[in-house]
């Protein structure tokens, strides 16, 4: 069964369109840096008129839906979820990403031929904007260093990763069927 997320539930009071202390959200005016731990995971968000968010199964879920209860759905939005290492807190968190910040991680195996995240090969990134919103926001994505995990850093994968529910990114986000989607929308 699919879950439905709620940007209330997963994300604190003092900004609740973004971030949390689970969740770091690329977005307009970021200015991030953070170490990838994970592989990534596809996400296809259907955001509902009332500030909602269902996460669907695909992107032909996602646009059936709008089709299907315009009135309802506000926007469908495909995004990226990975475990990193925030560099201002020191904390892992769940990077929320978007394509064009996705695509700039793989250009690092496309091109260098070298690994984006992981415990023993892997670097820090820096994200940014142009200051922008909607869709004039321009994401800088780039690259800094070989960045090795440190002994405590190691040691606070390690301990999160224990936790197989909680670091398994396909059971935080499950995504709904078109059906089950279907039915959620009108218990919102």
């Amino acid at each position: 069964m699919a879950q439905i997320v709620e940007w209330n539930d997963v994300c604190s009071q003092g900004n609740k369109k973004y971030d949390s202390d689970e969740i770091l959200r690329v977005k307009p005016g970021c200015n991030l840096k953070v170490r990838l731990i994970s592989k990534s995971m596809r996400l296809v968000k259907v955001f509902t008129k009332n500030q909602k968010c269902i996460i669907v199964d695909n992107e032909d879920t996602g646009r059936q839906l709008k089709e299907e209860y315009p009135n309802k759905i506000k926007n469908v939005s495909v995004r990226y979820a990975s475990w990193c290492i925030d560099r201002d807190s020191g904390e892992m968190k769940i990077l929320d990403f978007p394509q064009t910040v996705a695509r700039k991680f793989s250009n690092r195996i496309v091109i260098l031929g070298k690994k984006i995240s992981g415990v023993e090969e892997g670097c820090d990134w820096t994200i940014t904007t142009n200051g922008k919103k909607g869709i004039e926001v321009r994401y800088d994505t780039v690259c800094l260093e070989e960045t090795p995990l440190t002994d405590e850093e190691k040691e606070m994968v390690k301990s999160k990763m224990a936790d197989k529910d909680s670091f398994d990114l396909t059971k935080k986000f499950e995504a709904y069927s078109f059906e089950d989607a279907k039915k959620k929308l009108f218990f919102m």
